[in-house]
């Protein structure tokens, strides 16, 4: 009878861990879906493991996020978390912070919490006119 516990109660342990485990993959990803755009750093826009475990550190821009409520708006849009010198809207590709990302943008262009990580200066525009002076 005593050993018959022990198993069920393991069992029950394990079921416990795994709905823990679900819920914070779920909260995770409601976090990921209030960002403009997160396909390309995924969890590392927010902390600073690319695969954080529960309890996993926040990167500034995690911190800031959090703080923000966990919202995105033109006040974190217009902040400079890592301070790489790029606002989080530049980086995130949103930058008035309307949730909406910007035109001829489809994914974040740099990480907003990673310092060393910054968007190309040189746009599509300035692509095509350094190709067109190269022609002549």
């Amino acid at each position: 009878m005593r050993l018959k516990l022990k198993g069920e109660g393991t069992i029950a342990l394990i079921l416990c861990v795994c709905a823990f485990m679900a819920g914070a993959i779920r909260s995770g990803e409601e976090h990921m879906r209030k960002l403009p755009a997160f396909t390309k750093y995924e969890c590392a826009i927010c902390h600073e493991s690319s695969n954080p475990q529960s309890g996993s550190k926040l990167n500034l821009f995690g911190l800031k996020f959090k703080a923000n409520g966990s919202e995105w708006n033109s006040a974190l849009a217009l902040e400079d978390s890592d301070g790489d010198g790029v606002y989080n809207g530049r980086e995130l590709g949103d930058e008035d912070g309307d949730g909406v990302l910007d035109p001829g943008v489809s994914r974040e262009r740099s990480n907003p919490g990673d310092p060393n990580d910054t968007p190309s200066s040189i746009t599509e525009r300035t692509w095509s006119a350094i190709k067109q002076l190269l022609k002549d």
